[in-house]
C-alpha cells in the first residue's frame, strides 16, 4: 500500500495533571527520530502532534485525525497515558476508512495483554526502541511485499513474545529538528549557572544501562537493555552544533547512564574541547562512575550541571536498592564526588528516594541530614515506586495486587507504602525534607548568588520552581 501521509502523535497524560511537584516536558525522542527519518520520504506528508505540550482530549485528537486523514498513525504512550492511547485508537478504528495504527512507548510494557491491546485496534506494537524497526516496517508497506496480513502477524508475534527492538547503530539516526514553539515548550526546570535566557536542547548519546538497580524499570527509561551502545564523539558534537544552529544554548543529555562508558565520555570531552565548543551541557550520572579526572574534563568541555542519584544517606538502604558496586561506603563516595564538583564549579541536582522497602523514619531522617551535608544546588525527592518491569515489582507484586499500575508516579502521593512508615507520614516527611533543605540559614543567599542571573533572564523557570510551595 502507498503511505502518503503519516501522523505522529503523543497523547495527553491522564495522571500527572494534578501533581503538585514542579515538572518539565522533554520531547518524545522516538517520535522526533521518526519525524527526522521521514524527511527522507519527500512524497510523504508528516503531521506531528505532541499533546504533552498541546493538551487535548480524545475528541480533539479524533478531530485532527479526521481532518488530516493520514494513511498511518504512530501513537506514543507512556505508562501514564496508555488508557488514553487505547481509547483514541479504538475510536479511530470506528471511523470510515481508518488508518493503520502503530503503537510505541513504555506504556505498552505495563500489561502485555495481547487480547486487550490488539482488540482496541493496533495493527502493530513496537516494544523497545522503534527508531530503526519502524522504517523496516514502512518499507514493507511501501513495497507491498507479501500478503497484506503477513507483517501484522509477524509484529503481533513479536509483541506476544515480548521482543524489544534495539537501535544497534545510533550514529545512523538522523538529527531531530525542533520548531521555535517546541524549543520554548521543551525545557528543563533545573537552575543552572548561566546568566542569559536559556534555550534547551535534548539528546541521547548512549543507550542501554548495565546496572541492576532494584527499582529501575524500562517504563521510566529512554532506552532498553544492558548493552551499552554509544554514538561516536564526533556524531554527538555534530548534533550539538545542529541544535546550536536552531538557537539552543544548553544541551541536556537524557541518557539512562551517561557516565557508564568512560571511554566515550572522555572522547566526547576531547572532541568538544578541540572544537572550542561554547555549548553548555548537563547530564545524569552515577556516583560510583565519577572521579576528579573525568569531572575535570567534563568541566573543560562545557559541563555546567550534573544530575546525580544519591538516593539515600543510609548504607543499608543503598545495598537494598542494589545501587552500589564498589566497597567504599556510599556516603564516602558521595562526599568525595560533591566535593570535586564544588571545587570545579559544576552545579549539581541531587535525587533522593524515600519510602524504600523496610525503610524507617530514622533512616529517612538520616537521608535528610546527609542531603544537607552534600549541599547540592537543588534537590528532587521522589517516593519509592516499583514500576512494572523492575526487579522490585517482581519482588513485591503480591503485595501490590489490586493497584492500578497505570496510576503509579513517583511524584504523586503513593497509593501504598513498602516502608515502615505510613503513606500520610511519607507525604509529611517529603514536605519536611524540602523545608529543612530549602530553609537552611545561608542556603537561599548562596543559591541566589549562583543563580540570580539565571532567574532574572528566565523568570518562567523561577515561577515553575516556586510551585514547590504547594507541597511544603
Amino acid at each position: 500500500m502507498a503511505v502518503n501521509s503519516v501522523m505522529l502523535l503523543r497523547v495527553s497524560s491522564a495522571v500527572d495533571k494534578d501533581i503538585d511537584h514542579p515538572q518539565f516536558f522533554d520531547p518524545s525522542y522516538p517520535l522526533k527520530y521518526l519525524q527526522a527519518g521521514l524527511e527522507n520520504y519527500p512524497d510523504t506528508t508528516v503531521y506531528f502532534l505532541d499533546c504533552w505540550i498541546h493538551p487535548m482530549k480524545v475528541t480533539r485528537m479524533l478531530e485532527r485525525t479526521e481532518k488530516w486523514q493520514p494513511d498511518l498513525v504512530v501513537v506514543s504512550a507512556s505508562s501514564f497515558d496508555i488508557d488514553v492511547a487505547n481509547n483514541f485508537v479504538a475510536s479511530v478504528k470506528k471511523q470510515k476508512n481508518p488508518p493503520l495504527i502503530i503503537g510505541i512507548g513504555q506504556g505498552h510494557y505495563l500489561n502485555r495483554d495481547t487480547a486487550r491491546d490488539f482488540a482496541v485496534g493496533y495493527d502493530a506494537i513496537l516494544l523497545g526502541e522503534p527508531e530503526q524497526e519502524f522504517f523496516r516496517l514502512l518499507e514493507q508497506l511501501q513495497n507491498g511485499s507479501g500478503p497484506a496480513e503477513d507483517w501484522k502477524t509477524h509484529y503481533r508475534r513479536c509483541y506476544e513474545q515480548g521482543q524489544r527492538f534495539m537501535v544497534e547503530d545510533p550514529d545512523s539516526l538522523p538529527f531531530p529538528s525542533y520548531s521555535p514553539e517546541e524549543l520554548r515548550a521543551y525545557k528543563s526546570i533545573y537552575p543552572v549557572r548561566l546568566s542569559k535566557p536559556v534555550v534547551w536542547g535534548f539528546l541521547i548519546a548512549t543507550r542501554g544501562c548495565p546496572h541492576g538497580c532494584l527499582f529501575c524499570s524500562e517504563v521510566m527509561r529512554v532506552s532498553i537493555g544492558k548493552k551499552i551502545r554509544s554514538r561516536s564523539a564526533a556524531n554527538v558534537a555534530d548534533e550539538m552544533q545542529h541544535l546550536a544552529q536552531m538557537g539552543v544554548n544548553i544541551c541536556s543529555f537524557q541518557d539512562d547512564s551517561f557516565s557508564t562508558n568512560r571511554h566515550f565520555v572522555l572522547d566526547l570531552c576531547r572532541e568538544l574541547i578541540a572544537r572550542h565548543s561554547s555549548m553548555a551541557w548537563m547530564a545524569r550520572v552515577r556516583i560510583d562512575e565519577l572521579d576528579n579526572e573525568i569531572l575535570s574534563q567534563m568541566k573543560k568541555a562545557g559541563c555546567i550541571m550534573l544530575g546525580i542519584g544519591v538516593e539515600s544517606g543510609n548504607q543499608r538502604i543503598i545495598e537494598g536498592m542494589h545501587k552500589q558496586y564498589h566497597p567504599k561506603p556510599w556516603q564516602q563516595q558521595c562526599r568525595r564526588v560533591f566535593g570535586w564538583t564544588r571545587r570545579l564549579g559544576i552545579g549539581t541536582n541531587a535525587y533522593y528516594v524515600i519510602g524504600n522497602p523496610t525503610e524507617t523514619r530514622e533512616e529517612i531522617e538520616q537521608t535528610i541530614q546527609f542531603a544537607q551535608q552534600l549541599n547540592s544546588d537543588s534537590i528532587q525527592v521522589h517516593f519509592y515506586t516499583p514500576y512494572p518491569g523492575s526487579a522490585a515489582w517482581e519482588l513485591y507484586k503480591d503485595r501490590l495486587a489490586g493497584y492500578d499500575s497505570t496510576q503509579l508516579f513517583h511524584y504523586a502521593t503513593p497509593m501504598f507504602s513498602l516502608a515502615e512508615v505510613s503513606v500520610p507520614e511519607l507525604v509529611k516527611l517529603r514536605s519536611k525534607f524540602y523545608r529543612r533543605y530549602l530553609f537552611r540559614p545561608g542556603f537561599a543567599i548562596d543559591h541566589l548568588r549562583k543563580h540570580a542571573g539565571f532567574y532574572w533572564h528566565n523568570p518562567d523557570i523561577f515561577w515553575s520552581l516556586l510551585g514547590i510551595r504547594k507541597i511544603l
